[in-house]
């Protein structure tokens, strides 16, 4: 586990006969069955494009290739044997997982005796090729990015998602309950999954078996659905911004915030703020309002240094009052 209590991300794989039980991709098997158990371990996908030439310098050997409207008008006009040639040079290492052929398109005789050499299976979808390799990028990034999971609890207030995180026992459930009663939205209790969705934001969502459910010390479990409507769950949502409720006198507080922290998830920093957890706060209106400020914040409007830059400012004037 690392300092910031994540436990260890793993890479997922997935194979191409996975891939064929996708009904969103509308995949079907064209040739080599005997291969589909061939792994895909990258998220990208390839046109082969200058490949089909012979010209394999910066060629994405791991990726999908996705064979559109035009790289068929091209295999159709060239020569036989020299486009199987260069399409067995784009196999031959091995670790091309699968051919695609996009818009309902029937791979040459070329092309399926060169993949089948090559120990590749090819596939098809009658998907048009740009609306494909947007739908296969979008189900690969959710499949395959970088996967941890944290103890906390994720809840989407007012269109931010925060990730609420602390001891064991200091409340975090509870502030949670409140944040739900008051119209907000709960993602995760207890184990959030937290996932790199492009390389550029993270997803947290919950684990198949948690989900819905929360569990309160004194309560139990609860089924929040049940309990305060359809609407007061998500499958997932952005993780905006870390709220770690402390014990008071733990750490110093920054009274003015002028002090912007983070934290770091999966190599993505997100603004992380403090709470000390002490009676009669009410910590369910105070994320509201750190969920607020944070908005303000990511559109430029930084409260704390404005008044701070305030203060200097006529403290300068004074000075130079004096003088």
């Amino acid at each position: 586990m690392s300092r910031t209590g994540e436990v260890l991300e793993f890479t997922k794989s997935i194979t191409v006969a996975e891939l064929l039980q996708v009904k969103r991709l509308n995949l079907e098997l064209v040739c080599g069955k005997r291969y589909i158990h061939r792994e895909i371990t990258l998220g990208s996908v390839n046109r082969p494009g200058l490949a089909l030439c012979g010209h394999l310098d910066s060629f994405r050997a791991n990726s999908v290739q996705v064979f559109g409207r035009g790289e068929h008008a091209f295999c159709v006009k060239e020569n036989k044997s020299r486009l199987r040639a260069n399409v067995e040079k784009m196999l031959v290492e091995g670790k091309v997982p699968c051919v695609i052929m996009a818009a309902g398109l029937d791979p040459l005789p070329a092309i399926r005796k060169a993949c089948l050499s090559s120990d590749v299976p090819v596939l098809k979808t009658d998907m048009e090729s740009s609306a494909f390799v947007a739908e296969f990028t979008r189900f690969l990034d959710e499949k395959l990015s970088p996967v941890t999971h944290m103890h906390g609890v994720l809840v989407d207030v007012s269109g931010t998602g925060v990730l609420i995180r602390g001891d064991a026992g200091i409340g975090k459930s509870e502030c949670a309950l409140e944040l739900i009663k008051r119209g907000h939205i709960l993602v995760a209790d207890d184990v959030v999954e937290v996932q790199k969705r492009f390389g550029r934001f993270l997803v947290g969502s919950c684990p198949t078996m948690l989900k819905h459910y929360m569990e309160v010390r004194g309560l139990g479990i609860l089924d929040v659905p049940l309990l305060f409507g359809v609407g007061s769950t998500l499958d997932e949502t952005n993780i905006d911004m870390e709220v770690v409720l402390t014990s008071p006198n733990k750490q110093p507080i920054d009274r003015l915030g002028v002090e912007q922290k983070t934290t770091n998830i999966l190599g993505i920093e997100i603004p992380s703020l403090g709470l000390p957890v002490t009676p009669g706060r009410n910590l369910a209106v105070l994320i509201e309002v750190a969920s607020l400020n944070q908005q303000l914040k990511s559109q430029g409007i930084f409260s704390a240094k404005e008044f701070s830059q305030k203060i200097l400012d006529k403290m300068k004037k004074g000075t130079n009052g004096r003088q």
